[in-house]
């Protein structure tokens, strides 16, 4: 098996780093930027860290995208709670904007090493 690039390991865990940190500080503060654009910036970031894990290049190694998808479906499933946040008094609806949009980042990546994990063993192999 070839060695991996470092230079796009690291690009891989800069992007996802800095998806965090943007759903964060966008979370926290959601009046200094329009919540579609940030949308649209975390989906693409997610996407990219998803080319990046398939095509063997970001910090997922094969025994680590188990544990990957299956902290995916457990944020997703706080996701939707998420809603319920919006009744803690004070600090409510910050966590669920940060939920929501660190979901926003990952889903793009899950969607697709979850179909490379498929495409993997669906394989007929001779």
């Amino acid at each position: 098996m070839p060695k991996k690039d470092m230079a796009w390991v690291k690009l891989s865990g800069w992007l996802f780093i800095l998806g965090i940190i943007v759903a964060i500080v966008v979370g926290l503060f959601p009046s200094i930027i329009d919540s579609t654009t940030v949308t649209g910036v975390l989906a693409v970031l997610g996407f990219i860290i998803g080319l990046l894990g398939i095509a063997g290049m970001g910090t997922l190694e094969k025994c680590d995208v188990d544990v990957f998808l299956l902290a995916v479906i457990a944020l997703m499933a706080a996701g939707g709670a998420g809603r319920a946040f919006e009744n803690v008094l004070y600090i409510g609806p910050y966590l669920m904007n940060i939920v929501i949009y660190i979901g926003v980042l990952v889903v793009p990546a899950a969607v697709l090493i979850a179909l490379k994990a498929i495409w993997k063993s669906a394989q007929t192999k001779f």
